[in-house]
């Protein structure tokens, strides 16, 4: 188990939810990581994008079917 994973869930355990999903897409590392308003949206690292949902799998319908056409 990798430490990022081991401090997922240690974090889980005490109450602290950690809101990211990691995808692979058409050859990068996409993470979709929640802030106040949505979703910030980082390929290999940086940010690229805002999607402005609560739903994290809504998020990233909304990247493959519009967002990555533009990139």
């Amino acid at each position: 188990m990798s430490i990022d994973r081991m401090a997922k869930v240690v974090l889980r355990r005490q109450g602290i939810g950690v809101k990211d999903k990691v995808i692979r897409f058409r050859g990068n590392t996409i993470v979709f990581r929640l802030n106040e308003d949505g979703y910030d949206i980082y390929i290999n690292g940086a940010k690229i994008n805002f999607v402005k949902t609560k739903d994290v799998n809504e998020a990233v319908r909304i990247y493959k079917t519009t967002l990555s056409s533009a990139c």
